[in-house]
């Protein structure tokens, strides 16, 4: 979030220091090997996290100057430009942003350079300007606030954790199963499940046989689609004989369509804001649950494919928790436009159920789902995410 990244940029500024994920640069680099250098060490840095280079800051003093008059500034689009031409092994690129703050009446630049698995990044040609090199199949990182020199690799017990971050040896079990989630092509489906195939001792299994989950009553997403017959699992990720992570999975549309259950949330209006006033359905980006959602989803079936973009019409996906309560508060914020946008909503759904109180409800959160989707691309746009 645009906010939460400039609260924490002032507090980095306030520690009047650097360290392992952010440095300080008065300006902008006008010796582009030294851009690159500086890229690749945040990109391998040994914290495991999103890593910035903040222009309009004196490093040393930490005095804001700001960075519009500085001739070399660039651009986001500037910045995956420049990146996209340099030997990278595999064609593997570091992912960068770059996000602009007002502070104390100054304009900063913060390149936000993602923490990724893809870890090392290092180039298979040299790169060279203006003397200087950025050398092929070395690797540099960031320890404390020292980049490893532009002639120099990384000292070896660094580039083992690079490579071990990249084989997902850093990561707990779970976390590496749902890493190895991401390559579909590294899973077979066997009786009951799903296994890995590079490790089989990772199994993902789908219990069928509970009568339990057959008396649950269709949740009022099941509306939103042509057929709402809906169906309940239970889903397992296990380690061995280990149960990692448990899920309870809704099979949509006839069957057209499987996916985790979404979370509940609510927005509440009133001074107090303790009365669910709206509830409604969520995922996140970074979840579990939204990571098996994608898992399960195969994008070549066009009947799915159809199932799924209905249900995510009244079913929110936030990029994570702190999105989430962030707009939760924009949309508190902004109450009267929401109450008529709802009023006003006039998408037909049907509706079979037995009382018109029961139908009344459901539509109720149909259309809350679609408002609030509508008000989150609002959102998003003027806090710049679109």
């Amino acid at each position: 979030m645009m906010f939460e990244l400039r609260e924490e940029v002032l507090m980095l500024i306030d520690s009047k220091r650097e360290d392992d994920y952010w440095d300080f640069k008065v300006k902008y680099h006008s010796n582009s090997a030294n851009l690159l250098h500086d890229i690749i060490c945040m990109a391998n840095n040994r914290v495991d996290r999103d890593a910035y280079i903040i222009f309009g800051v004196v490093d040393g003093t930490y005095e804001v100057v700001g960075v519009k008059d500085d001739e070399n500034r660039r651009t986001q689009q500037h910045m995956i430009d420049f990146l996209k031409d340099k030997k990278f092994v595999s064609g593997i690129r570091p992912r960068v942003e770059v996000r602009n703050f007002i502070i104390s009446g100054l304009e900063v630049d913060v390149l936000v350079i993602k923490n990724s698995t893809d870890t090392p990044y290092y180039l298979t040609e040299d790169y060279k300007d203006q003397g200087r090199i950025v050398r092929a199949n070395h690797i540099y990182t960031r320890v404390g606030d020292t980049n490893t020199d532009i002639n120099r690799s990384a000292d070896i017990n660094n580039v083992e954790y690079l490579w071990k971050k990249r084989f997902l040896l850093t990561r707990s079990p779970l976390e590496q199963v749902l890493k190895r989630l991401e390559n579909k092509s590294e899973w077979k489906n066997g009786e009951g499940g799903y296994y890995n195939c590079i490790k089989p001792e990772f199994t993902i299994t789908i219990n069928n046989e509970d009568d339990e989950y057959d008396r649950r009553i269709p949740e009022f997403y099941s509306y939103a689609l042509i057929n709402s017959s809906t169906m309940y699992r239970e889903l397992r990720i296990k380690y061995f004989n280990t149960q990692l992570f448990n899920d309870l999975i809704v099979i949509l549309d006839g069957g057209r369509y499987s996916t985790p259950a979404p979370k509940w949330a609510f927005l509440n209006f009133g001074e107090h804001k303790v009365h669910a006033d709206y509830p409604f359905k969520y995922f996140t980006m970074d979840s579990a649950s939204y990571k098996l959602n994608e898992f399960l989803y195969n994008e070549e079936d066009q009947e799915e494919a159809h199932v799924r973009r209905r249900f995510f019409e009244v079913v929110l996906l936030f990029n994570d928790e702190l999105e989430k309560e962030t707009f939760l508060e924009y949309v508190h914020h902004y109450e009267d436009d929401f109450i008529n946008k709802l009023n006003t909503c006039d998408d037909y759904f049907s509706v079979d159920v037995d009382t018109d109180h029961h139908r009344d409800h459901i539509v109720e959160r149909l259309k809350t789902g679609k408002v609030l989707n509508q008000m989150l691309l609002d959102f998003r746009f003027r806090w710049g995410y679109l």
